[in-house]
């Protein structure tokens, strides 16, 4: 076993160093499992989303996350795991309190990485990330409310990244947002998606807006809670005319709690 792990770190470290891990990451999954960006979006204001960090690997933007206290961040699993292995904690840091992904905030080194043990990408697509020194709370860094219910059928919620701004397009260096429709589950399996996981739900925009590739484990807003993370585009591709689906923060937030010390 050792030897194996081994050799599989060895390769997948000089897929990083080359660039190809990310590629690859973005370009290969299936049309269930194609990692969410910003499509159609609106530059963010100043304080405007103080909870969206970066998530970086060896320095480079890679998904989104959400701080929920001054140590520990959340995020999407597919976005920590490589094959069946979670990638090690100091490959990672994020960038808080900044809207460029260039330039600004502050960068803090992860000490942990958790991945939900039902992850199985068919839901459950959650990590904590405990980081390695506290952040300092500014109206530019701040922690969310995890949401404890859903937002009502046809509500309007705030999603928000650095992903790519059309499908193969570059990642956005400026914070974008968008405003989506909070859709029923039962409406959502019946029309878009019949194997829409329990801890999934769905959000639904127009074509040519939602999210895209870079955007993964980034948040959905509502009443001022985080109630989902970006997790799969739901009909492939990105800024198709259908709902995109984000981690149901209500079913697993006490297990974000538990292992947050929350």
């Amino acid at each position: 076993m050792r030897p194996v792990m081994s050799h599989f770190w060895t390769f997948w470290l000089l897929l990083c160093v080359t660039g190809i891990l990310g590629q690859a990451h973005a370009e290969n999954g299936n049309e269930s499992e194609i990692e969410p960006r910003i499509v159609g979006g609106t530059k963010a204001k100043e304080g405007q989303f103080p909870h969206q960090i970066s998530l970086r690997l060896r320095g480079e933007h890679f998904c989104g996350g959400v701080i929920i206290s001054s140590t520990h961040v959340i995020t999407a699993a597919h976005c920590v795991k490589h094959g069946d292995s979670v990638v090690p904690a100091d490959l990672w840091t994020v960038q808080a309190g900044s809207l460029l992904l260039s330039s600004g905030g502050v960068s803090i080194p992860v000490a942990t990485v958790t991945v939900h043990p039902n992850y199985n990408r068919r839901g459950h697509d959650l990590a904590v990330l405990r980081l390695q020194s506290p952040l300092t709370f500014d109206p530019n860094i701040a922690a969310i409310q995890l949401a404890s219910e859903d937002p009502p059928h046809g509500a309007t919620v705030d999603i928000s990244g650095w992903g790519q701004i059309s499908q193969n397009g570059p990642f956005s260096n400026s914070l974008l947002f968008v405003q989506v429709t909070m859709l029923a589950r039962q409406t959502c399996r019946r029309w878009y998606y019949p194997q829409l996981p329990e801890t999934m739900i769905c959000l639904l925009h127009p074509r040519d807006r939602g999210a895209c590739f870079g955007d993964s484990g980034g948040p959905a807003t509502y009443g001022g809670k985080v109630v989902g993370l970006a997790s799969l585009l739901i009909g492939g591709g990105c800024g198709r005319a259908a709902p995109d689906g984000y981690e149901r923060i209500s079913q697993l937030r006490t297990w974000i709690t538990e292992q947050a010390g929350l």
